[in-house]
C-alpha cells in the first residue's frame, strides 16, 4: 500500500516524507485511526462490524477537521498519479468507503450489508428496487466524486422518479480535482493532470514548486508568463496494456531508476495499471545553459 492510498492504522504504519510537507501538516497526515485495517480494502460481510464502529466514524471526522485545519492548502499537496490533490484526499476516501459499507435502514436501521446478504439468500423474487438499502447507498455512490459516474447517476435519478420515493436526492458533483483553464485565445486549456508539465517533458510537483506564482492546483497560469523550467526527462504514456516488464524490456534501465525518476508515483510491479499519465522513462535532463539571464562580462584587455 503507498503512501498516497492510506492514513495511519493500528499496527500499519505508513510514511508521508517524500511529499515535503509542512510539519504541522505531516503530524496530522500521521495521527493514528482509531479503525480497522480492514477499511483500507475490500471488505467482505464478515468484516463489516469490525469497520462499522461509532469511533471509527468519530475518528475519520475529527481526523478531516485536523488536517483542514493543520495543513496549508497550497503547499500541502499529493502529488498521486500525475495529479496534485489536497491534503484531505485520504482521509475523505476512506469517509466514503466508510458512509457506503456502514449504510444503514433509515427506517429499520439494520445494517444494509446484512439486509443486502439476507436478500441473496432468499427465494423471494418480490421487487425491492425502491428499499433504502438499494437507494441510500446508491444516492451517495452518485453524490461523491469518488463513486461518481455518468451510468450510475443515471441509474439514481430513474430509480428516484420511478419510485417516488421522498428524501432522496441527486446533485452532479464537481470533480474532486477542478481543472484550471485559460480563457485567453493564446493560451491553451490548461488541465491539472498536465500543468503544461507533459508539453515541457517536466513533472507536475517540480514545476509548481519551482514557481511561486503557481499554486498546487497551478492555478495562476496565464498566457505571456516566464516560468523556471525544473529538470526535463524522457516521458512515457501510460496504457492499459504497459506493466513494469515491458516498460523494463522497452526501455532497459530497471526498476529501481523507474522509482528514482519517478519518486512521488511509486512504481511497483503490482500496482503500475493504477497509475495514469506521463511518467519518467529516463533520468532528469539538466541544461548546461540559462535562458534570459543577464550576464556580466569582464574585459581583461
Amino acid at each position: 500500500m503507498s503512501p498516497s492510498q492510506a492514513q495511519q492504522f493500528p499496527l500499519l504504519r505508513t510514511s508521508y516524507e517524500s511529499f515535503e510537507l509542512t510539519p504541522k501538516c505531516l503530524e496530522a497526515l500521521d495521527t493514528v485511526l482509531d479503525c480497522s485495517v480492514l477499511l483500507m480494502s475490500h471488505v467482505k460481510s464478515d468484516g463489516i462490524e469490525e469497520i462499522c464502529t461509532k469511533n471509527c466514524g468519530t475518528s475519520l471526522s475529527d481526523l478531516r477537521t485536523k488536517i483542514q485545519n493543520d495543513c496549508y492548502p497550497k503547499h500541502d499537496v499529493f502529488d498521486h498519479n500525475l495529479a496534485l490533490y489536497p491534503a484531505t484526499y485520504i482521509v475523505d476516501r476512506y469517509i466514503y468507503v466508510y458512509d457506503i459499507s456502514c449504510y444503514k435502514h433509515r427506517d429499520t436501521g439494520n445494517a444494509c450489508d446484512y439486509v443486502l446478504g439476507e436478500w441473496r439468500n432468499e427465494p423471494d423474487s418480490t421487487p425491492r428496487e425502491c428499499d433504502d438499502c438499494i437507494l441510500g447507498p446508491m444516492q451517495l455512490e452518485a453524490n461523491s466524486p469518488f463513486g461518481h459516474a455518468e451510468a450510475r447517476a443515471g441509474e439514481c435519478k430513474v430509480a428516484i422518479f420511478s419510485c417516488s420515493v421522498k428524501g432522496y436526492a441527486y446533485t452532479s458533483p464537481p470533480p474532486y480535482v477542478q481543472s484550471q483553464t485559460s480563457t485567453s485565445p493564446e493560451s491553451p486549456t490548461v488541465a491539472p493532470q498536465d500543468c503544461i508539465g507533459v508539453a515541457q517533458k517536466v513533472p507536475t510537483r517540480d514545476l509548481v514548486e519551482a514557481n511561486d506564482k503557481l499554486d498546487g492546483w497551478c492555478g495562476g497560469l496565464e498566457a505571456g508568463m516566464d516560468l523556471c523550467l525544473p529538470a526535463k526527462c524522457k516521458v512515457h504514456l501510460l496504457k492499459p496494456e504497459d506493466s513494469c516488464e515491458s516498460l523494463l524490456e522497452g526501455y532497459s534501465d530497471g526498476q529501481k531508476s523507474l522509482a528514482e525518476w519517478n519518486p512521488r508515483l511509486y512504481i511497483q510491479c503490482d500496482n503500475l495499471n493504477a497509475i495514469t499519465g506521463y511518467i519518467c522513462v529516463g533520468p532528469p535532463v539538466i541544461s548546461k545553459r540559462l535562458l534570459n539571464a543577464p550576464v556580466a562580462v569582464t574585459n581583461n584587455t
